[in-house]
C-alpha cells in the first residue's frame, strides 16, 4: 500500500468531517430563519386584519371616522402591511436559499462515501505490516503521513473560507454600489424630480435590496467557514451583524424621507461589514502562509527520511 494513498484517504475523511460540521451549523441557521419566516407571516396576517377592520363598519372604524383620522390610520396600517410583507418575503427567500445550500453540501458529503471506515481499514493494514516487519522508518513515515493529511485538509478548509470571503466581499461591493445609486436617486426625488425620478428611485431600491440579500447569503457561508476554523485565528472576527443589514431599509420602504435615512444606515452597515470581511480575509491569508510553511517542513522530513533512512 502506497503512503500517498493513506495520506489522501485521511484527507478525504477530515474533509468529510468538516463538511458535516458545516452542515450542522447551517441546519441551526435554517431553524432560526424558519422561525423568523413564521413570525413575519403571522405578523403580515395580523396587519391585513387591521386594514380590513378599518375598512369595515366596526366601532373602531366609526370612532376614527368621527374624529377625522380614519384615512390617516388606514394609510398607516397599509404601510405596516407592506413592511411586514417585505420582511416576510426576505425571510422566505433566505429560507429557500439556505435549503439549497444544505442540499449542495449534502451532495458534497455523500461523494466521500464511507471515508472514515476506508481510512481506518487502510491504516490498520499499514500498522499490521509495520509491526510484522519491525520497520521503524515505516512507523515514522506513518506519523508524518498523518500530520501531512491534517495539514492538507486544514489548508483546503482555509482556502475554501478565503473563496467564501472573497465572494462575500464582492457581494458587499455590489450592495454598496447599489445603495449609493439608490441614495443618489432618492435625493433627487426629494428635491422634486417627478414621476420618472420616483420610478427610477424605487427600481434602484429594488436593485439594492437584491444586492444586500445576495451579500447576506455570501456572509452566512463565510460565517460558517470562519466558525469552523476559528480555533486557528489569533483573534475573533465579527461579521454576524451584517447578516441583518437589510433590516435597515425594509421597515419604511414606502415613506420617502424614512427610506433615505434607511439607505444611509444600510450604506454604513455594508461598509462596516466589508471592512470586517476584508480584515478576516487578511487573517486567513496569514494563516494559509503558516500552514503552507508547516506542510513544507513535513514534506522535507518525509523526503529526508526516505533518502537517509533516519
Amino acid at each position: 500500500m502506497e503512503l500517498e494513498q493513506l495520506i489522501e484517504q485521511k484527507k478525504d475523511m477530515l474533509t468529510q468531517e468538516r463538511l458535516e460540521r458545516e452542515y450542522r451549523q447551517i441546519e441551526e441557521v435554517l431553524k432560526e430563519l424558519e422561525a423568523e419566516e413564521r413570525h413575519w407571516k403571522k405578523r403580515l396576517q395580523e396587519e391585513k386584519e387591521d386594514v380590513e377592520g378599518l375598512q369595515n363598519k366596526s366601532l373602531t372604524n366609526l370612532f376614527y371616522t368621527i374624529v377625522g383620522q380614519k384615512d390617516e390610520k388606514l394609510e398607516e396600517e397599509k404601510q405596516e402591511v407592506v413592511a411586514a410583507k417585505l420582511k416576510w418575503r426576505e425571510a422566505s427567500q433566505a429560507v429557500q436559499e439556505t435549503k439549497e445550500d444544505l442540499q449542495q453540501l449534502k451532495g458534497r458529503i455523500d461523494k466521500f462515501g464511507s471515508a472514515a471506515e476506508e481510512y481506518e481499514q487502510l491504516w490498520l493494514e499499514r500498522k499490521r505490516y509495520l509491526i510484522q516487519n519491525g520497520d521503524e522508518k515505516g512507523k515514522k513515515l506513518l506519523e508524518l503521513a498523518d500530520k501531512q493529511s491534517m495539514l492538507e485538509a486544514e489548508l483546503d478548509e482555509i482556502n475554501e473560507a478565503l473563496r467564501a470571503g472573497e465572494d462575500a466581499s464582492a457581494a458587499l461591493s455590489d450592495a454598496e454600489e447599489s445603495l449609493d445609486s439608490a441614495g443618489a436617486w432618492g435625493g433627487l426625488d426629494m428635491l422634486g424630480g417627478g414621476l420618472i425620478t420616483t420610478a427610477v428611485k424605487h427600481s434602484k431600491i429594488d436593485d439594492a435590496n437584491d444586492a444586500v440579500r445576495r451579500s447576506q447569503r455570501s456572509l452566512r457561508k463565510f460565517a460558517a467557514e470562519l466558525e469552523d476554523i476559528g480555533q486557528h485565528l489569533s483573534s475573533t472576527v465579527h461579521i454576524s451583524g451584517a447578516l441583518t443589514v437589510a433590516d435597515y431599509f425594509l421597515d419604511g420602504l414606502i415613506v420617502d424621507w424614512f427610506v433615505q435615512n434607511k439607505i444611509h444606515n444600510s450604506q454604513e452597515e455594508v461598509r462596516k461589514s466589508k471592512r470586517n470581511t476584508q480584515e478576516a480575509l487578511r487573517k486567513l491569508e496569514e494563516l494559509a502562509v503558516e500552514f503552507q510553511e508547516e506542510k513544507r517542513k513535513v514534506a522535507d522530513q518525509v523526503h529526508h527520511l526516505v533518502e537517509t533512512g533516519s
